[in-house]
């Protein structure tokens, strides 16, 4: 019975300790001025679009079912993996958070879509990086899912809708910034759809049901459309990267299964021209915001000590 306690004993002082550690080095980070460095020489035509898609299960990305989508992921250009690890807490407000913002859940605190409890003061998204390394770069992020504004970006983007809209809208939005610069010319731009977790919870999360089957092909032709929009650009000499990203997979008609891998698994798919990205990391979604600061060729000493991600460029 000694020897129990002692056991736990041990295991509740690692605890304290590891916990007491994360405190230290979130204050270690905090006691010295943040130190901006700015590659001048690639940011100024430097440009990002994110496509978020909710519920966004990997088995689904079939050539039958997503056929653009499934032949970028094939193209030497790209970063994509289907196998792309979720949060332990699988639902939309934890993962985007930590998409958002480059830290897991023990940082930025937010455990459920109520986001009561958030530190986003200590750990804010990359547009917050962004903007103080250069404050004359418009952002943009357009959402299905009001919370994600509402909570996490607002503060911090230049144009950030809070009113609801549905994917459609989203879609027609994003053409009007990116086409006709309404209301603004971004240099970044974040997008989440929303319709297809909702088809995972009314019918289910799976390649097998039609209705899900059937918003994911239409998302494909969303996506396609906006990358024939950026490859326009580019040929106009703008330098855009595009990401595709997801908070969670499902089953049945949900995702609280935290340890089934149609779950805790989603797609990542990053493009660029020219850009070599790591292939022998799978990604987490605290990667996705130092990539996008090491792409713009933005260095922050705070962030970079804060961040549990890592970047995905060579």
């Amino acid at each position: 019975m000694f020897i129990h306690r002692k056991s736990y004993l041990i295991i509740f002082l690692l605890l304290i300790s590891i916990i007491s550690c994360e405190e230290d080095m979130t204050s270690y980070c905090d006691q010295y001025p943040n130190i901006i460095e700015i590659d001048e020489s690639i940011k100024v035509k430097r440009k990002v679009l994110i496509i978020g898609i909710d519920g966004f299960r990997s088995d689904a990305m079939q050539e039958t079912i997503t056929p653009f989508i499934d032949s970028i992921s094939r193209e030497n250009n790209t970063y994509y993996t289907p196998y792309h690890i979720v949060e332990e807490y699988t639902w939309s407000g934890p993962n985007w958070s930590s998409i958002l913002n480059g830290v897991h859940i023990d940082k930025h605190n937010v455990k459920d879509n109520s986001f009561n409890d958030h530190n986003y003061n200590t750990y804010p998204p990359f547009f917050a990086y962004i903007k103080e390394a250069d404050n004359n770069l418009n952002t943009a992020a357009i959402v299905n899912w009001t919370p994600i504004n509402n909570f996490i970006l607002s503060e911090f983007v230049d144009y950030a809708p809070i009113e609801p809209m549905n994917d459609s809208i989203v879609f027609e939005n994003a053409k009007k910034v990116l086409i006709d610069s309404s209301p603004l010319n971004p240099d970044i731009i974040f997008l989440h759809f929303d319709e297809l977790d909702a088809a995972g919870h009314n019918y289910g999360f799976s390649p097998y049901i039609q209705e899900y089957k059937n918003t994911l092909k239409t998302l494909d032709l969303y996506v396609e459309n906006l990358f024939n929009i950026i490859k326009q650009k580019r040929i106009k000499g703008e330098d855009w990267i595009i990401f595709i990203v997801s908070d969670h997979g499902g089953q049945g008609t949900g995702h609280s299964d935290t340890k089934n891998t149609n779950v805790n698994k989603t797609i990542f798919l990053a493009q660029h021209p020219y850009i070599k990205f790591k292939s022998n990391h799978t990604s987490n979604q605290t990667d996705l915001a130092p990539t996008i600061l090491d792409f713009l060729g933005i260095s922050s000493s705070i962030f970079n000590c804060k961040t549990d991600g890592i970047s995905l460029l060579q």
